[in-house]
């Protein structure tokens, strides 16, 4: 039987990057290059074509079932548009996935980073053979994705899952959404090393801090704790709404376990949901770690061919 593969790609805005997986999330081959973004969409496109025959150089009689882009910012999958992302300026209304599959040949699917993440943690990671869970990716902002029985939540416009935008606290900060008091504002990585920044009084980068918090000192402790309760506290209202077998934590910092976060996060989380929801519910950290947006890209096509 011919063995299936597909291209995954996660766009960003600094870098791009692109692998050829198997269907049991094994990278065949990978290659990596610097975004266009000053150059514009059509340029992001044409890199992108040129990585993906790069990587399709090393494949044999294998089938490719298509090319899976994980993208920043709102977008719309069935036109395959970029709407609107800070990180990449003039991809406004950019049909982004229609450009790509005109220049590779190969069937294209678009979606959200972050949901395209989640993908990757159902068919690859930690939440292998479970349907109801949450993704929650930590980095610049907080991106997420939703599973309920096995499917994707997208909403009416491919916009749903913006777990970044829960409001924490009414009257804190401003976000560029136009909100004020976001989630993402005090728990992306941003957040934490911006907050560990002003407890220590100098900059400080999350390494840092969680080696700081192992070895006990206060500010670090203190840092620590109260980001934990506010992802505790977003958390538990994800819980009591879609009740789900597990969360998992992604992005940089969670990398290696996410320091003391993922058991402080156990920790303060009960009390602040339903009994009944909090029972057999797992916090884990992601497994994907550096490969998260290429293979989550990957699973994001298979999913759309099984």
């Amino acid at each position: 039987m011919t063995q299936k593969l597909a291209i995954g790609i996660d766009l960003g805005g600094t870098n791009l990057r692109c692998a050829l997986v198997d269907e049991n999330g094994k990278i065949i081959q990978s290659a990596k290059a610097k975004t266009p973004v000053a150059e514009g969409p059509e340029a992001t496109s044409q890199k992108m074509n040129e990585l993906i025959r790069s990587v399709l150089a090393s494949s044999g009689s294998e089938q490719i079932v298509g090319v899976g882009i994980g993208s920043p910012g709102p977008l719309s999958r069935s036109k395959k548009m970029i709407f609107q992302t800070p990180n990449l300026p003039g991809f406004d209304a950019f049909p982004l996935g229609v450009r790509v599959e005109e220049l590779s040949g190969q069937k294209v699917f678009l979606d959200n980073d972050a949901k395209s993440a989640a993908f990757g943690e159902m068919y690859f990671g930690v939440a292998q053979k479970i349907s109801n869970f949450i993704l929650m990716t930590l980095g610049t902002g907080i991106g997420g994705g939703i599973f309920q029985n096995g499917q994707m939540i997208y909403g009416k416009s491919d916009g749903a899952c913006e777990i970044g935008h829960l409001t924490l606290y009414p009257e804190g900060n401003h976000c560029k959404c136009g909100n004020r008091g976001c989630f993402e504002q005090y728990c992306s990585a941003t957040a934490i090393e911006r907050r560990a920044s002003l407890a220590k009084g100098k900059q400080v980068h999350a390494e840092e801090l969680f080696t700081a918090y192992q070895n006990g000192e206060r500010w670090a402790l203190e840092c620590c704790e109260q980001v934990a309760k506010d992802l505790a506290v977003a958390s538990a209202s994800l819980v009591n709404i879609f009740e789900p077998s597990m969360i998992v934590f992604g992005g940089g910092i969670f990398t290696e376990g996410g320091g003391p976060l993922i058991s402080l996060i156990k920790k303060e989380i009960i009390g602040r949901c339903f009994k009944s929801s909090q029972e057999g519910l797992e916090i884990k950290s992601s497994s994907l770690a550096g490969n998260a947006g290429v293979l989550g890209a990957a699973a994001m096509v298979f999913h759309h061919n099984i």
